[in-house]
């Protein structure tokens, strides 16, 4: 059933203008629901393409590497499981860190996990883990944020 009274909380566009906008060659950004994020680990979506957004703590010690949650003390599903089983929907992976955007496909992401590339490291939250990925092991651009990026 079509939602009649949708409206982006980001652009304030209905889903009639939205439409409209990519029918004359403009893409939206849209947020996805809490659903889409935790089932598919999909953040948002441009035009069709599906993005997975990472931020990283100041405090990251390696920008060398990646890291994919691998383990919870609770049990609970993974990223780096839902991705493993084909559950993941989102095409890109951008990972924030304080001066640079790493940015990988999944199709990577996932040839790494499958041939076991990186290692796994506890979190200092004691409950979780990670699967790190050394950056020059994976196909990847990294993209330098401005002096006026790092200024706000």
């Amino acid at each position: 059933m079509r939602p009649t009274n949708f409206k982006c909380p980001k652009c304030g566009y209905t889903l009639t203008e939205l439409e409209r906008n990519m029918q004359y060659g403009q893409v939206a950004m849209l947020i996805t629901t809490p659903d889409q994020d935790m089932d598919g680990n999909q953040d948002c979506v441009l035009g069709n393409l599906s993005i997975a957004l990472r931020h990283r703590r100041p405090k990251v010690d390696k920008y060398g590497e990646i890291s994919i949650r691998a383990a919870r003390a609770s049990g609970a599903r993974t990223e780096m499981a839902k991705i493993l089983a084909g559950e993941c929907k989102s095409q890109l992976f951008i990972f924030e860190f304080l001066d640079c955007f790493i940015v990988c496909a999944l199709s990577d992401i996932r040839h790494a996990l499958e041939q076991r590339i990186g290692y796994e490291k506890p979190n200092n939250d004691g409950a979780t883990s990670a699967w790190y990925i050394p950056l020059e092991k994976i196909k990847h651009l990294r993209m330098d944020k401005t002096a006026a990026d790092l200024n706000r």
